[in-house]
């Protein structure tokens, strides 16, 4: 996945959240409010949604960088930066 539109990315991040979490509503998913606090999710499973979308998007994302992507928001804001092209 190189070259890549926003609504992509964000199709990718609500996908492989579903797969990690399956019963999670990510159709009423608040993009401000972070996983955790939205699903209860754990470590183990906020981890295996980062190895997943590096797998998904095939970009590096590094564990100094995972508070960045606690929420859907900062997510798309991370991938976009690494995988949108500049206008």
């Amino acid at each position: 996945m190189s070259i890549i539109s926003r609504e992509k990315i964000r199709e990718t991040i609500l996908r492989t959240l579903g797969d990690v979490i399956p019963n999670a509503d990510t159709q009423a998913i608040n993009p401000d409010i972070s996983f955790h606090d939205q699903f209860e999710l754990d470590s183990i499973d906020f981890l295996r949604l980062m190895m997943n979308l590096e797998k998904e998007t095939n970009v590096t994302i590094f564990d100094f960088d995972y508070p960045k992507l606690s929420t859907l928001k900062g997510c798309e804001h991370y991938l976009v930066e690494r995988l949108v092209p500049m206008a």
